[in-house]
C-alpha cells in the first residue's frame, strides 16, 4: 500500500525524498555490515563491466578467503567506513561516457523498456540522437554551457559518473583498504590475476551492436570532454596512485 505522505514528499520535495532515501540506504547498508565485518564493498561505476565482476568477486576462492561476504554498491555514493575493504572497477572516463550513453540510448530509445525512467531522458536522448552531437556544445567560446550540462546530467550513467563515486571515497579512506581495482579494458586479465580464475561471463556488452557513428567523437568533442569530465580524471589518476595491490595501465586509462 503506497503511503500518501512519502509519495507527496517524493512529488512535491524530489530532492528531499532522494537525499532521505539515500540517507537510509546508507544506515541499512552500515548496520549490515558492522553485523559481517568482514564484507568486501564492491564498487561497481556504471558501464564499467562491473555486472562480470561481481559474478568473478562471488566465485573467487581468494575472496572467500578472505571475506565473508561481497557488498554491491550501484549508483549511489559509496558507504565509508574505516575497517572496510573495498574493490573498485573503473575505466577510462571518455570511453565510459560513449558506452553509458549508448546503452541509454537503446533501452530508452531503441527499446523503450526504460522510456520513463528518467524524467526528461528520453526527450534528451531523442533530441540529440548521438554522443558526439550533445558533446560538441557542452562549450561555447571556452564557456561551459549550462543547459547542455544540464541535459547532460540528466542521462544515467552520466549523472553518475567516475567522480561521484571515488571523489567521496578516497578522500576519506586509507591505500591499505584498497583490496583490489579492476580495470574494464583489461578486465579479463586482471580478474585472472588478482582473483585467480578465468572470466567466463560477459554481461551487457553493447558495444558490438553500437555502429561507428553513434561512438565517433570529433577533435571538438573529445576537447569538450576531456575539460568535463576533469574531476573524472583527476579521482581516478588519485585511485591509480593509491593503489598497491594490482597494475593498472594508468596510459590507458588516463587517455
Amino acid at each position: 500500500m503506497i503511503n500518501p505522505l512519502k509519495e507527496y514528499i517524493r512529488i512535491v520535495f524530489p530532492k528531499l525524498y532522494a537525499f532521505a532515501k539515500v540517507k537510509k540506504n546508507h544506515f541499512l547498508i552500515k548496520k549490515f555490515i558492522l553485523k559481517n565485518p568482514k564484507t568486501l564493498i564492491y564498487i561497481h561505476i556504471g558501464k564499467c563491466g562491473g555486472i562480470t565482476l561481481i559474478t568473478a568477486l562471488n566465485n573467487s576462492s581468494i575472496v572467500k578467503s578472505k571475506f565473508s561476504s561481497v557488498y554491491r554498491i550501484h549508483g549511489m555514493k559509496p558507504v565509508i567506513m574505516k575497517h572496510v575493504s573495498y574493490a573498485i572497477v573503473v575505466r577510462n572516463p571518455i570511453q565510459r561516457a560513449i558506452s553509458a550513453f549508448n546503452w541509454r540510448y537503446k533501452l530508452v530509445v531503441t527499446d523503450g523498456t526504460q522510456k520513463n525512467r528518467f524524467d526528461g531522458e528520453y526527450e534528451i536522448l531523442k533530441k540529440y540522437e548521438t554522443f558526439n552531437s550533445l558533446c560538441e556544445l557542452l562549450y561555447r567560446d571556452g564557456v561551459l554551457n549550462s543547459v547542455v550540462s544540464d541535459e547532460f546530467k540528466k542521462i544515467h550513467h552520466l549523472k553518475e559518473n567516475i567522480s561521484f563515486y571515488l571523489k567521496p571515497l578516497l578522500d576519506k579512506i586509507s591505500p591499505s583498504q584498497l583490496f583490489a581495482v579492476f580495470a574494464t579494458e583489461t578486465l579479463d586479465e586482471d580478474i585472472a590475476n588478482i582473483l585467480n580464475i578465468n572470466n567466463e561471463l560477459y554481461v551487457h556488452q553493447n558495444s558490438k551492436n553500437i555502429s561507428n557513428d553513434k561512438k565517433f567523437l570529433s577533435k571538438k568533442s573529445y576537447n569538450n570532454l576531456k575539460s568535463y569530465l576533469a574531476d573524472d580524471y583527476l579521482y581516478l589518476s588519485k585511485l591509480i596512485d593509491m593503489n598497491k595491490t594490482s597494475s593498472v595501465n594508468k596510459q590507458l586509462l588516463l587517455r
